[in-house]
């Protein structure tokens, strides 16, 4: 019986105490740096050409006001996978006004951003391409945009299976400082950074990135 107490215990404390950790971050990002938007496994790194990555509409996936709207020129898609085990706060990747905030709903449900192989190569250090899934395409997220000098930069946070479940801490209008608080995502998920074409990705597939301290881009005029 020992071990199945100690099992429910672990359990217990990894949902109810270990993912609401809030660690202290000292956000140093330079002139023109990105700064990864989570703690999590860089799942994907792609090149934005006229608002697409392989036929995947991007300002769709990344939630814009219309078809026209953030993701459609050309730039940088990042996906950073925040599995059980990392921190579950969302950081503000870039300093700028927050121009655009939004939620959406999963039409259909929910479903697992990856499959328990995928899922248990994340948690053994393992990158899964989560770009093209269902559950990427479909599932809930909340964005918000932030205009910087390079243009815009967007985040936007995608649900896990059991739901986006995510408190957004920005509103229009708000001043964003690069590395402070933007969300929290309850039960994880997939962190999408698009950045306009002026930026250089510094993170490759597999990569382990901090929130709020690791450099994923950086942009010079």
């Amino acid at each position: 019986m020992l071990p199945l107490v100690a099992a429910g215990v672990a359990a217990w404390y990894l949902r109810r105490v270990y993912r609401f950790r809030d660690p202290v971050r000292l956000p140093q990002a330079g002139p023109g740096d990105a700064l990864s938007p989570a703690d999590g496994t860089v799942s994907f790194v792609r090149r934005v050409q006229a608002g697409q990555v392989e036929q995947v509409r991007v300002p769709d996936l990344l939630n814009g006001p219309d078809a026209s709207g953030p993701g459609a020129g050309d730039g940088w898609l990042i996906g950073v996978f925040v599995g059980p085990l990392d921190v579950h706060y969302a950081y503000q990747p870039v300093s700028g006004a927050v121009t655009h905030v939004a939620r959406r709903d999963a039409a259909a449900g929910n479903v697992p951003l990856a499959g328990a192989g995928a899922a248990l190569g994340f948690l053994a250090g393992r990158a899964a391409d989560l770009l093209v899934t269902r559950g990427a395409l479909e599932n809930a997220r909340l964005s918000s945009v932030t205009a910087t000098p390079f243009g815009d930069v967007t985040l936007t946070l995608v649900a896990p299976g059991r739901g986006l479940r995510g408190v957004s801490y920005q509103r229009e209008g708000d001043e964003g400082r690069a590395g402070f608080k933007a969300a929290f995502m309850q039960e994880g998920g997939l962190a999408l950074l698009h950045l306009p074409a002026a930026f250089t990705p510094s993170v490759g597939v597999g990569d382990r990135v901090t929130g709020a301290q690791t450099v994923v881009a950086s942009a010079r005029n």
